[in-house]
């Protein structure tokens, strides 16, 4: 035996037995019919080389084919049309009469489209006319192993579906067996007579052990034994639930050239996606070499070997499996019901004791039952006792259209039932868990009737769901005020709390004003004033931030009057104020209450939130106007007011040049021009200041690299370089800002990083217009001698960067970027001013760094 207590084997039959009449060597049999004998020959011979794994036989009448057929032989029919005594098509008429499902193939040298259409008709597998050369005969052996392998599967098919059925009814069969030993018993039997399997064994776990439990017939006592979970195959399969395979036990599993069998080269292996159990077998009997391991569950396992090469395939294993499945599943059903019958002997022995409303009835026949006890639950709870009729109690305490088990469905399933039903009670309509319990006897059926009360559940399940709906209509609030009395109202309409209020905390008065009173506690206790430090519960529970309940205020000393009220509970709304709750009952709130009371002030308290939230994004939205309109003021101004006198100034200027050929009066008019460009300059800069700062609309997915290089373009980078190698990747922006911010710092690196590469002042650009430079005073002087200055941009995993390799700034980083900030005489300021704006304006923070030359960082996800 191999790794186990016992096994089985999976014997060849002889062709004799075999369904599809192949030959006991499991070659296909093909038999060519042709009047001609030279004809079938030579068509057999094609075919036999050309398929492989089959046998021919010839024929050279359709009575002697016919004969080769009757004897069961033949796999497929070649057979010709014209042929002396009766054609192709009558030859097929006999064959299908012994046969239906025969492949015919009509091979013949008369075609025509009328003999093919009847051959058709007729129901013939293939139709192939004659014809000289390689070909033809090509395909008419295409023809055969395509007949051949479809008869193939339609076998496996039925095969299948035969085995499909008798494990089926292996299945049902089980329903119907009460104990486990049985089961074991009749899964051994099922693995000889459907699966073909007669040196099989049964092993069933106890404890730490794995003990044989039904054998086969051929397997003795000796060939099997009891091993530990975890030791051999067995109990490896028992240990680890998983189906294990033996393929080849007897020889070196280490050697390939073992792992075949001379015998039966190319055996298919069951391996895959299986437990190999080759290294931890541990054999009983000396004959075994192959072996499946299959676990019936966490009870045991099947096992079956056989002296053969792999002989078991995966479809062996897989009907194994599901056998073993069924038999693992009755298993347990019977466990299940043997708990089951445990449980109802032990309610039985308690059904007086139960606190929960129970009755016990016995079945009668035809639904009709009878009335055999209550407990006192059952009579405290409904009002009836065992004195009263079963009817009577069903109509007494069901209502109208109430649900109810069906007593003659409850004897039929035999096991309990769970159903949610409403009956009335000394106390009104309430809510219930019944649970129906029936217990078989030997000469009646006792039902068992438990009622657990699921009222209260019921309640806080509808109260959350109107707490969920009323959650909505908060957050559709225009104001805290309005959250506020909704909030009130759904304490007391849907909580059921007396009275409610909700309190908002103006941190300007450090005080919790009475934002929305009920009617009810107004009736209760007057007008309230805010409430301050040390004013009471309400204002504990608000610094505290946790629920404040007093069970009885006439009981205890408190800092302000409750009036009427004698029961106060007090709920945070975080930092947003208190939600005092009360009622002229003392004792008045419980656990569930507070529980409900949290939920509800959770809720008010994220509608709060919102509604801050959305009146400071309001108040943003307001300020980002007013910001936006001052800005296009200033545009205005500065377009307007400031650019028309220095064109006047300007042109006055040109005249008083025409009228002069003085060299010191001409010297003197060329500073007043400077003085006109310098004016000139700094308007450019203040509108593009002006016009960085607005609010960004059209925001789209910009490379990176693509973006440098284009604003690269237009500025005026003498010897200096640009890196883009490390901007890989893209960001959201609008693509016109995004090339000013990198024009801007693209002239600062350049006019600032080195001697050689600056920008004399009447080289200056317009700033933050399309295809402008920054000129030579926009930024501070950070830069070395060194000719070869590059500038590089790349990509941060939150934003971007744009470095050179100067040697940093001579002034704070930060200052550098504040408005009119400027290292040299003729510098406005304004370049990097305006790159801050466009950063602001797009929501990225921005850092400056300027150790070992200037690098700018802007942060995306803020």
């Amino acid at each position: 035996m191999n790794a186990g207590p016992g096994g089985s084997s999976k014997e060849t039959d002889s062709a004799a037995s075999d369904p599809s009449g192949s030959g006991g060597d499991g070659l296909r049999r093909v038999l060519f019919v042709d009047d001609e004998p030279g004809a079938a020959d030579l068509a057999a011979t094609h075919v036999e080389r050309l398929v492989e794994d089959i046998e021919t036989v010839t024929r050279t009448s359709p009575d002697e084919a016919l004969d080769v057929v009757r004897d069961g032989r033949v796999d497929c029919v070649v057979s010709d049309f014209d042929m002396p005594g009766r054609d192709g098509l009558e030859l097929l008429e006999g064959v299908r009469s012994i046969d239906p499902g025969l492949p015919f193939v009509l091979f013949t040298g008369k075609g025509s489209e009328e003999i093919a259409s009847d051959a058709i008709s007729a129901g013939v597998t293939d139709y192939l006319q004659k014809g000289t050369g390689r070909d033809r005969y090509e395909m008419l052996a295409n023809s055969v192993a395509n007949a051949l392998g479809r008869r193939r599967a339609e076998r496996d098919l039925r095969e299948v579906n035969a085995k499909v059925t008798a494990i089926h009814e292996f299945a049902t069969e089980l329903a119907s067996v009460t104990d486990v030993a049985t089961v074991f018993d009749r899964t051994v039997d099922a693995a000889e007579e459907i699966l073909e399997f007669d040196r099989c064994v049964t092993a069933r776990r106890r404890g730490d052990r794995v003990v044989p439990a039904v054998l086969s017939e051929s397997v003795t006592e000796d060939e099997v034994r009891t091993f530990d979970v975890g030791e051999g195959v067995v109990g490896t399969t028992v240990a680890e639930q998983e189906t294990m395979v033996v393929d080849n036990l007897s020889v070196d599993p280490t050697d390939p050239d073992q792992l075949e069998d001379p015998s039966s080269p190319g055996q298919a292996s069951a391996r895959a996606d299986r437990r190999e159990g080759s290294e931890v077998a541990d054999p009983v009997a000396d004959d075994i070499r192959s072996a499946i391991s299959v676990p019936i569950g966490s009870h045991g396992v099947l096992q079956t070997v056989s002296n053969g090469y792999a002989a078991f395939d995966e479809r062996d294993v897989e009907f194994a499996e599901l056998l073993t499945a069924h038999a693992a599943n009755a298993i347990e059903q019977i466990e299940t019901e043997n708990a089951l019958r445990r449980e109802r002997d032990r309610l039985t022995a308690l059904f007086h004791d139960l606190p929960l409303p129970a009755v016990r009835t016995v079945a009668l026949g035809d639904g009709a039952r009878r009335l055999d006890a209550t407990n006192e639950a059952f009579e405290e709870t409904f009002g009836y006792g065992a004195d009263s009729g079963y009817e009577q109690i069903r109509a007494e305490i069901i209502p109208d259209g109430g649900d109810r088990l069906d007593p003659a469905a409850v004897l039929e399933r035999d096991e309990p039932s769970r159903l949610e039903v409403r009956r009335r009670t000394t106390e009104g309509l309430r809510d219930f868990i019944l649970h129906v319990i029936p217990v078989k006897r030997s000469n009646e059926t006792v039902i068992y009737s438990v009622y657990a009360d699921i009222g209260e559940q019921k309640r806080v399940e509808r109260t959350l769901r109107k707490l969920h709906a009323t959650t909505r209509g908060m957050f559709d609030g225009e104001d805290r005020a309005e959250i506020a009395g909704l909030a009130a109202r759904a304490a007391i309409d849907i909580l059921e709390f007396p009275s409610s209020g909700v309190r908002l905390y103006d941190p300007d008065a450090n005080v919790l004003c009475p934002t929305a009173i009920s009617e009810e506690a107004t009736e209760a206790f007057g007008d309230r004033p805010a409430f301050g430090p040390g004013d009471g519960r309400v204002w504990e529970a608000f610094d505290a931030g946790e629920p404040v309940v007093v069970d009885d205020l006439d009981a205890v000393d408190t800092a302000v009057g409750y009036g009427e009220l004698r029961s106060l509970l007090a709920v945070p709304l975080g930092d947003h104020g208190v939600m005092p709750l009360g009622s002229r009952e003392p004792d008045f709130f419980d656990e569930t209450d507070l529980q409900l009371a949290r939920v509800l002030a959770a809720n008010v308290t994220v509608a709060l939130d919102h509604a801050e939230r959305t009146e400071q994004l309001r108040d943003r939205d307001a300020a980002l106007q007013r910001e936006i309109e001052r800005l296009e003021k200033f545009a205005g101004l500065v377009s307007h007011d400031l650019r028309s006198p220095l064109n006047v100034a300007a042109g006055r200027t040109d005249m008083a040049r025409s009228l002069t050929d003085d060299a010191a009066v001409l010297a003197e008019l060329d500073r007043v021009e400077d003085a006109h460009h310098r004016m000139t300059q700094l308007i450019e800069d203040l509108l593009a200041l002006a016009r960085q700062g607005r609010t960004v609309d059209e925001i789209e997915s910009v490379p990176l690299d693509a973006a440098a290089e284009r604003a690269w373009g237009t500025v005026d980078t003498a010897t200096a370089t640009l890196d883009v190698s490390e901007a890989t990747s893209a960001v959201d922006a609008d693509p016109e800002r995004l090339r000013t911010l990198f024009e801007n710092l693209f002239a600062n690196s350049v006019e600032h990083g080195s001697t050689s590469s600056r920008v004399e002042p009447d080289d200056s650009i317009e700033h933050g217009s399309t295809g402008s430079r920054t000129e030579s005073g926009d930024s501070v002087e950070h830069g070395s001698t060194d000719d070869g200055l590059t500038v590089s941009v790349g990509s941060l995993p939150d934003g971007f960067y744009v470095a050179d390799d100067g040697s940093g700034f001579d002034i704070d980083p930060d200052e550098a970027a504040t408005y009119g900030r400027s290292s040299t005489p003729d510098g406005t300021g304004f370049g990097l001013a305006i790159v801050r704006e466009i950063a602001a304006a797009h929501g990225w923070e921005m850092s400056i760094d300027g150790d070992g030359g200037a690098r700018f960082e802007f942060r995306t996800d803020n």
